[in-house]
């Protein structure tokens, strides 16, 4: 009996450990190949017809959009410095969650819409990233840093006029290219600027949160709409992140808890709008597949118990600012903390690459944190 006790004990630990309960794999080294990942995430037996990868969103997305639009867009090191120590543009120290789910199905990173040229419009078939750091649900995102941005309505504009327009020329006929979009995937990750930015600094004059969050939820909806029309069928469309524990919002704001609660419970107003719509939307728009992408969990999962998923620090950026403090940017050039491994957050607002890699191997694999099916469903679906 003994033995039966302990053999219980230990596949309830490792079904914990496959269901997000705890997720200590370090990031993988850069320059990885799709097999290698495969092999390290226990996803080796998978197979994939996905033939691309679309990104919107902020700057958990952006892998240099805004670095072309000259707005600093983390152009500099120590951005980038896991990136085989070249700044890219992504807020991060080297990837983002969007680059390790490109891996796992066999794709080249979405390169940025904004530095493709006509001839790589043209022929790209594999994505593009349309991501813009500080942009938003709302055009007024972006405004208060007094920096150009592509909102989301205007990466849907790209993706109709840049992308749709002239990549159909390239294949033989029109069903040929909407059986394409119709099997890529179309990844959402929006609304924490409209929340931690726009809310706070103009639109709560206005506004109550839970008008607020219902306007956002009306605006989002006509982009998936458009997004659909246009030819996407496969949604993955994420929630926002516990922006209240972000160490700009924990070292800058009162609280008595770990995190800055009023911030996220915020965002919880539009968090439990966006199950709701996604489901609206699947029931309405025929062939369409939305699946939410729980964000906000991944995070608390890991500030609340942060040695479960091989975090050290979940509070405090890896990088310092111009001043010597930890509440702003990254300062150009000067070298951030040496365990970039261990820590969650690599500036006072952006995730860690470890933190994208978590991020992305839960959507993958955890139906705790996506659903009604994993990433890895929807790619097979």
């Amino acid at each position: 009996m003994a033995k039966l006790g302990y053999y219980v004990y230990v596949l309830i630990f490792f079904h914990l450990l496959q269901f997000g309960y705890g997720d200590v794999l370090e990031t993988h080294p850069f320059n990885v190949n799709q097999q290698s990942l495969l092999k390290y995430l226990s996803l080796r037996e998978n197979k994939f017809d996905l033939p691309a990868l679309y990104a919107f969103g902020d700057s958990f997305v952006d892998d240099g959009n805004n670095r072309v639009l000259n707005n600093g867009g983390a152009a500099y090191l120590p951005y980038g410095i896991d990136f085989d120590g070249k700044p890219t543009g992504r807020a991060t120290n080297g990837r983002v969650a969007v680059d390790f789910i490109a891996t796992v199905a066999g794709l080249p990173y979405p390169p940025p819409i904004l530095g493709m040229s006509e001839t790589e419009r043209k022929t790209t078939r594999t994505g593009v990233n349309y991501g813009s750091g500080s942009s938003g649900i709302l055009p007024e995102n972006g405004r208060f840093l007094h920096m150009k941005v592509i909102n989301l309505l205007q990466q849907v504009d790209l993706f109709e006029n840049a992308t749709v327009k002239n990549l159909k020329g390239s294949f033989n006929s029109t069903d040929s290219f909407n059986q394409y979009l119709s099997k890529s995937i179309f990844f959402i990750h929006i609304g924490g600027n409209d929340f931690g930015l726009t809310y706070e600094k103009d639109m709560v004059k206005k506004y109550s949160v839970d008008k607020y969050a219902r306007l956002l939820i009306k605006k989002l909806s006509k982009q998936l709409e458009r997004l659909y029309k246009l030819g996407a069928r496969k949604f993955l469309v994420c929630n926002i992140a516990a922006l209240g524990c972000q160490p700009f919002n924990i070292n800058t704001k009162n609280h008595t808890g770990p995190c800055a609660e009023e911030v996220n419970q915020h965002i919880s107003v539009y968090n439990k709008l966006l199950p709701s719509l996604l489901k609206k939307l699947e029931s309405t728009l025929s062939g369409s597949k939305f699946v939410h992408g729980d964000i906000y969990k991944v995070f608390q999962d890991a500030i609340t118990s942060p040695a479960s998923y091989g975090f050290k620090d979940v509070s405090t950026s890896c990088c310092i600012d111009r001043k010597g403090t930890r509440i702003n940017t990254c300062a150009p050039n000067v070298a951030p903390c040496e365990d970039r491994k261990a820590v969650a957050f690599f500036d006072p607002f952006h995730p860690s690459e470890s933190m994208h890699f978590l991020w992305a191997r839960r959507f993958l694999k955890d139906s705790s944190v996506c659903s009604p099916m994993t990433l890895i469903q929807l790619m097979q679906a």
